[in-house]
């Protein structure tokens, strides 16, 4: 009994660590931002999740927005 728990888990852990569906070409990858940020600029992101050089004017405050 011990052994078919072990086996079982284990093949569980095989399935959660197996690779998702890579592209099948490098051309199908393209780049989210298009506008680099350096890295030595402090940097944030925006309300859509894109990384901006740092303005404290503009700031998306989310719990704000959503009137907490």
């Amino acid at each position: 009994m011990q052994f078919s728990v072990i086996t079982l888990l284990s093949l569980v852990a095989v399935a959660f660590a197996s690779p998702i569906a890579l592209p099948e070409r490098l051309d199908d990858i393209v780049a989210r931002q298009t506008t680099p940020v350096s890295a030595e600029d402090s940097s944030m992101t925006d309300a859509s999740g894109n990384v901006v050089t740092f303005n404290t004017a503009g700031v998306y405050l989310d719990a704000t927005a959503k009137g907490n």
